[in-house]
């Protein structure tokens, strides 16, 4: 278990860049021609709310909630079920708004699972 966070948050971390650069992403989640960039600031966007959700659940105050009130493995099991929520939501995106949503649920299941697992 105690890899399981970090392999997600390396996993998550490392296949954005490729997939925002693919042309199939562009025609069919970004909506632009296959020729034309995304703009940097969509890009940005995309990239930095997985780290965002990731703040928000690993602050201490929220992850110390779940610890207490479900305990870690609990903790560890939700972490996961919400990480395969999210990148079913990431991977039948078919617009910008529904994969940031995804991109921040994931971001919020890595943050948890970063601040559970070292204590398991």
């Amino acid at each position: 278990f105690s890899a399981l966070g970090s392999m997600l948050f390396g996993l998550d971390i490392g296949y954005i860049g490729p997939i925002i650069e693919s042309e199939s992403f562009r025609v069919d989640v970004a909506h632009i021609a296959a020729d034309e960039k995304i703009s940097s600031a969509v890009e940005g966007l995309i990239v930095s709310l997985f780290s965002l959700g990731a703040i928000c659940t690993s602050f201490p105050v929220v992850s110390s909630f779940f610890l207490d009130a479900w305990g870690r493995k609990a903790s560890i099991g939700l972490g996961s079920g919400v990480f395969i929520v999210a990148n079913c939501i990431q991977g039948t995106a078919c617009s910008i708004p529904r994969l940031l949503v995804g991109r921040f649920v994931a971001g919020m299941s890595v943050g948890l699972l970063s601040s559970v697992i070292v204590l398991y």
